[in-house]
């Protein structure tokens, strides 16, 4: 028989949906008054949301809590308003989003007037796995000395292993060679109770976004399209914005955040 926190871990998953958001960061070099549309779907959008973001130069803003729905495809349009001495009316960001899953797109370079633009589809908090529909209670694994893997199950904290979680994992033992960046970490079979200290764990790879396999190994595939920008000005300053479209690609400031 369970014990009772591991079987309140477990009793509520049936009881709570699925689900994740998504969150957009921008950043200009110019005060502009942006529109931001969300849409579900590519070829028939449905449930259009529409959001105002006013920027201040070189100042990021963050749009958050947008649900997604996972497994399906979906378009992120950014619209950047004007910027009337280069000629600008208004230049738009086209992202879509193929079979939407837990990701990051960010491109390596943007075009001015914007300097940083950033997607990241995350789960709902006690939610994970790469569509964020496997539940578990991160509060209620602590309280038994556990913690919940990035695929949902339970676990013992980081660097530790086995039925008691007493043993320290080597980083360097062959089933523990994770590659690019990945972490080795405990994990428990489902619907098993690791309290008793009968259970047996197993190691596995714990992947950073981009990442996946046993070991790391294999770059996931790309679900997101790549963006495409296009800039829309005056017939009578067509030269000026041309001009302008050449020289304004610049670093996205946003691609990492542990950079900025």
């Amino acid at each position: 028989m369970l014990h009772l926190p591991l079987l309140l871990l477990f009793l509520q998953y049936p009881l709570i949906q699925a689900g994740g958001y998504l969150e957009l960061r921008l950043k200009s070099a110019f005060p502009l008054n942006a529109t931001i549309e969300i849409t579900d779907g590519i070829y028939f959008p449905t449930n259009k949301r529409t959001y105002s973001m006013p920027l201040v130069p070189d100042e990021t803003r963050i749009l958050t809590n947008i649900p997604v729905r996972f497994r399906h495809p979906g378009t992120v349009l950014v619209n950047s308003g004007p910027v009337e001495k280069f000629g600008l009316e208004y230049e738009t960001i086209r992202s879509e989003r193929w079979n939407t899953i837990q990701m990051t797109i960010g491109p390596d370079e943007i075009h001015l007037p914007f300097t940083g633009f950033r997607i990241d589809v995350k789960c709902d908090r006690n939610w994970y796995g790469p569509y964020c529909d496997q539940f578990c209670n991160a509060d209620v694994a602590k309280t038994i000395n556990r913690r919940c893997t990035e695929t949902g199950t339970l676990g013992c904290p980081d660097h530790y292993y086995g039925p008691k979680c007493d043993k320290l994992i080597n980083h360097n033992w062959r089933k523990c060679q994770c590659q690019n960046g990945g972490f080795c970490v405990s994990s428990f079979p489902r619907m098993s109770d690791p309290t008793l200290g009968t259970v047996k764990d197993s190691l596995i790879c714990e992947c950073p976004v981009g990442f996946e396999g046993g070991k790391c190994e294999k770059e996931s595939y790309e679900y997101a399209e790549p963006i495409t920008v296009e800039m829309y000005g005056t017939d009578h300053k067509w030269d000026n914005l041309q001009q302008f479209y050449n020289r304004s690609l610049v670093e996205n400031e946003l691609r990492d955040l542990d950079s900025f």
